[in-house]
């Protein structure tokens, strides 16, 4: 299993720096070793939210058609479906509640992506199925660079830290154009 040690070694071979990820030297080694431990938090977020959720289903109880975020088991980013039974149900929310159109519902189920609230350190492990450590290491270089101002490192990184994230998104979908009459 990858661990967040593993990827942090990664990057400081990238970074053409020694290993020193189990006994960092000085104050400069150390607060590289923090960067980039704060770099992979940013990335693990940015992934689970945007490319790779997860995602859970629960029974709650509703109460006058609400249902309340806070009552949810894990700190959820979003809804995906709420269902009486098999039936689905149409919803809205806003920042505390889920609304269903049934008032007279005691209970529902709720399927939603959700942000795990886990602190990182080295020997964590990395839970992003399908995620390259290539891809979770150029974006740790990233975020890492551009929060020590290295800005055109941190391009160089972020863009192909997108370009993988790009292929894992459409990786198994069949992108093709319309054909089309071209004109002279």
């Amino acid at each position: 299993m990858m661990t967040v040690k593993f990827l942090i070694k990664k990057c400081l071979a990238k970074m053409q720096l020694k290993d020193f990820v189990d006994s960092p030297q000085g104050e400069r080694e150390q607060e590289i070793v923090r960067g980039l431990l704060s770099a992979y938090g940013a990335v693990f977020r940015e992934i689970i939210s945007d490319y790779l959720p997860l995602v859970t289903s629960e029974k709650v109880s509703v109460s006058a058609g609400k249902i309340r975020a806070s009552a949810l088991s894990k700190q959820i980013l979003y809804p995906i479906c709420v269902k009486d039974g098999n039936r689905r149900l149409d919803f809205g929310t806003d920042p505390e509640y889920i609304y269903v159109a049934d008032n007279d519902l005691k209970q529902a189920t709720v399927e939603y992506a959700y942000l795990p609230t886990t602190e990182f350190n080295l020997n964590s492990e990395v839970c992003l199925m399908g995620a390259s450590d290539d891809l979770i290491g150029d974006g740790m270089l990233a975020n890492y660079y551009l929060a020590t101002g290295m800005y055109d490192l941190a391009r160089t990184y972020d863009a192909s830290y997108r370009e993988k994230l790009w292929r894992l998104r459409y990786r198994n979908k069949n992108l093709t154009l319309k054909e089309r009459r071209w004109s002279k």
